[in-house]
């Protein structure tokens, strides 16, 4: 009786995790759309909207500290409950790089375009899909799932790289611009640090499933001898 009354707390715990997920991913999508869009609302709407992402953060921590302590539950139910609190607090992390977009966006629509958006568009898509993925692979437990958000980690960094580089070559030209261009980059900073806090999602997945801890290991991880 315990334990169903258990996996049921569990399974609140996941669905309210994947609430707060798509709250996160809403919240990505509308920073960036503030910013493609030039409109400053909606990248107030997300500033407004992240109370209801540390909202979340409060609940699940609590709820999940409350079924330790009550049910004490055993070794791979602990650890599915730890990694969900774990995940919590990435998501949380998310939110507010959402929030550090918005705000970039507030400044850089104050100001005529630098240049038009080329990489940005495809990284904000891909880092947006990661984080879906990352959670559904949560939700589903699914190692090779999360496998498949590793390998767009890497894509995300190599654009995060070119666009720097495109951006500090306007610069060059435009030195008065130097306001408009660090708040692009930071913006693509932004969507970097999400993406590396889906990976880390993705991992723990990876890790509670097949027992392998690939945070250090770049070549297993991607499969490689």
């Amino acid at each position: 009786m315990m334990e169903r009354h258990f996996d049921d707390e569990l399974k609140k715990v996941r669905e309210k995790l994947f609430r707060m997920g798509l709250l996160v991913e809403e919240a990505v999508s509308q920073s960036m759309a503030a910013l493609f869009e030039r409109d400053s609302e909606k990248a107030k709407a997300v500033i407004k909207a992240d109370q209801d992402i540390n909202l979340f953060e409060i609940e699940l921590d609590e709820l999940g500290h409350e079924l330790m302590a009550r049910y004490q539950p055993a070794a791979r139910d602990l650890r599915l409950l730890t990694m969900a609190l774990k995940i919590t607090n990435d998501l949380e992390r998310m939110g507010d790089q959402a929030v550090n977009i918005a705000e970039k966006a507030l400044v850089i629509n104050q100001e005529p375009p630098l240049k038009p958006y080329q990489d940005l568009p495809e990284m904000a898509e891909k880092v947006r899909e990661m984080v879906r993925g990352s959670l559904s692979a949560f939700m589903d437990q699914d190692p090779d799932s999360a496998k498949k958000i590793l390998e767009a980690d890497d894509t995300v960094d190599e654009i995060n790289d070119h666009i720097y580089d495109d951006v500090q070559a306007v610069l060059v030209k435009n030195p008065d611009r130097i306001r408009t261009g660090v708040s692009l980059i930071m913006v693509s900073h932004n969507l970097e640090r999400i993406a590396d806090l889906a990976t880390n999602i993705a991992e723990d997945v990876i890790y509670l499933k097949k027992g392998v801890d690939v945070r250090h290991h770049i070549r297993e991880r991607r499969g490689e001898k």
